[in-house]
């Protein structure tokens, strides 16, 4: 069922993204990707770092009211997020993604299962250094976070393999 969700999400599995030659993500795309994906990320990443924090942590106590205000950034990043993920079919697939993929269903499908993808690369050991991260970014949009993120993920990829083995985001100087 993961590899499916992988496969629906990102479009490919990581066995077929370890057969392609390593390729970037634009940064604008993998921006979007974050972006869309940060509403279900944060209320994913709270209930995976349940246990290790405390209940009174800044994550458990505002990762609904984050989810609600990263809601619109989401929505307006999502014509984005789904040009990376259809570029991300055809590398991986080597076709193009079908027509029917790229309406309503294919965000119905990503959305929930984006997130719950990147909050399960979370080890729980740094929960609380990500509670501390995430009361340090809070007052930022969901644009600024997702470029943000982008760009820390493209500077943290020293073996460049991406996320998840799956997603390598370009560094600045990949794409000019």
């Amino acid at each position: 069922m993961k590899r499916a969700a992988v496969l629906l999400m990102l479009a490919a599995c990581p066995g077929l993204a370890a057969a392609q030659a390593p390729t970037c993500v634009p940064q604008p795309q993998a921006a979007a990707l974050v972006t869309f994906a940060l509403p279900t990320l944060v209320t994913q990443v709270a209930k995976r770092c349940a246990t290790d924090l405390a209940p009174n942590s800044y994550l458990l106590a505002n990762s609904d009211a984050l989810a609600d205000r990263y809601r619109s950034a989401a929505d307006a990043a999502w014509p984005e997020a789904r040009r990376a993920i259809a570029g991300l079919f055809t590398r991986f697939l080597g076709q193009p993604m079908p027509e029917e993929m790229n309406g309503e269903m294919l965000r119905l499908l990503v959305e929930p299962t984006l997130g719950k993808l990147l909050a399960k690369q979370v080890n729980t050991a740094d929960c609380v250094t990500i509670d501390a991260a995430v009361a340090a970014v809070a007052p930022l949009s969901g644009q600024a976070l997702g470029r943000l993120t982008a760009l820390l993920a493209a500077v943290a990829d020293r073996k460049g393999t991406g996320i998840a083995g799956v997603l390598r985001v370009c560094k600045p100087e990949e794409h000019r």
